[in-house]
C-alpha cells in the first residue's frame, strides 16, 4: 500500500474551498493540520500539478494524494505534535515537544511526510532541536529557543546531569532490575551491537526496571506472548541504546524485529518505546504514551509512577 495513490474528482461540495479543506473528501479521518502538511510536502496534486494548501479547488478537478497510507499516516501523526507545559522551567531558553510515534525528527530523503523539524516554526518560532528519537519512538524531544538554552543543555549533557526516563514494552517476562553497562558499537547504519566490555562512562549505561507483567494477549494487535512493562533510565544516551541493551538481556522491545523480537520484519518499524520524562538543572517535563491506558490500571499506575521521576540510577 506504500505506493498507492488516492484519487477523487472534486464536486460542487469542494468547489471554491481551499485545497487543505477540500481534502477531507480524500482523508475524512485526518485533521486540517495534517492535510495542510501533506500539501506542503508536495504530496497533493490537482490535475497532476502540485498546488499549495490555499489553492481554491474547482469542480471537476482531480485531487490526488501520492505516497499512500504511510504518507497520510505520517501527516496525521504530525498533527498531534505539540509543545509540552514543563513541570519546572527556570531556564527560559528550553522547550519540550511531544513527538508522536511514526514521525521523523528530521526530514529524510526518500521518507515522505512531514517531520518534527518542519513543524518547529509553527510550534515555537525560532528554535533548534537538541535531541532525536527513532521514528517509531514517541515522547519528548527538546529544543533550544536561544544560545543560552543550547549552553544549558550541553553543560547538562556533558556533566551527566540529564535524566531521561522511558517506558518500554519488552517481549517476555523480565524479573529483577538490570543496570546494563556494556559498550555499544555501530555496525554499518542499520544495527547497533553490544560488546562484552563494560563502558567506563556511566552516561552510557541503561537501567531497566520491570514495572508490571502482562499475560499473553495483553496488548491489542500484538502476538500472543508475555510482555513486561519496563521503566528505562539513561543519562546521555546513544543511538538505539535502550533497544540494543534490552535485547542483550534477551528481552527485546515488543515488535522490534531488528533486535530479535518475534514477528515479521517490515520497512516501517513498530515497537513500544516512549521518552516520558526529562530532568536537568532548572528544567523538567513529562508526558504519557497513548498506549499506556490500554494496559490496565495496575500497569498504568506503575508507568505513571515511573515517570514521576522519583527513581534515580545507583
Amino acid at each position: 500500500m506504500a505506493d498507492e495513490i488516492l484519487r477523487v474528482v472534486a464536486g460542487e461540495r469542494e468547489a471554491g474551498r481551499r485545497l487543505d479543506a477540500a481534502l477531507d473528501v480524500l482523508l475524512p479521518g485526518m485533521g486540517l493540520r495534517g492535510r495542510r502538511r501533506a500539501c506542503e510536502q508536495g504530496l497533493v496534486r490537482v490535475d497532476g500539478k502540485v498546488r499549495p494548501a490555499a489553492y481554491r479547488v474547482r469542480s471537476g478537478e482531480t485531487l490526488t494524494l501520492s505516497g499512500g497510507e504511510n504518507s497520510a499516516a505520517c501527516s496525521e501523526a504530525c498533527g498531534k505534535a505539540r509543545v509540552l507545559t514543563p513541570d519546572r522551567d527556570e531556564t527560559g531558553g528550553l522547550a519540550a515537544l511531544f513527538k508522536p510515534a511514526g514521525v521523523h525528527c528530521e526530514s529524510l530523503a526518500g521518507k515522505p511526510g512531514a517531520s518534527l523539524a518542519s513543524l518547529l516554526t509553527d510550534l515555537l518560532g525560532k528554535a533548534r532541536l537538541l535531541n532525536r528519537l527513532d521514528c517509531a519512538t514517541s515522547g519528548i524531544v527538546m529544543a533550544a529557543l536561544d544560545a543560552e538554552g543550547e549552553r544549558v543543555w550541553k553543560e547538562a549533557q556533558d556533566g551527566g546531569q540529564t535524566r531521561k526516563y522511558y517506558l518500554a514494552l519488552l517481549q517476555g517476562r523480565l524479573n529483577g532490575e538490570h543496570l546494563v553497562k556494556e559498550r555499544l558499537i555501530l555496525k554499518g547504519r542499520e544495527r547497533v551491537l553490544v560488546e562484552m566490555a563494560i563502558h567506563p562512562d556511566r552516561r552510557r549505561h541503561t537501567l531497566i526496571v520491570p514495572l508490571a507483567h502482562l499475560e499473553k494477549g495483553g496488548m491489542p494487535s500484538e502476538p500472543e506472548t508475555e510482555v513486561t512493562l519496563a521503566g528505562c533510565l539513561i543519562f546521555k544516551g546513544a543511538r538505539h541504546q535502550i533497544r540494543a541493551h534490552a535485547a542483550s538481556l534477551g528481552y527485546p522491545l515488543l515488535g522490534d524485529t531488528r533486535y530479535g523480537a518475534e514477528g515479521r520484519p517490515s520497512e516501517e518499524e513498530h515497537f513500544y518505546l516512549h521518552h516520558g520524562r526529562i530532568e536537568l538543572p532548572g528544567f523538567a517535563a513529562h508526558c504519557l504514551p497513548d498506549w499506556l491506558a490500554e494496559l490496565g490500571d495496575e500497569a498504568r499506575l506503575a508507568g505513571e509512577g515511573w515517570l514521576s521521576g522519583r527513581r534515580t540510577m545507583d
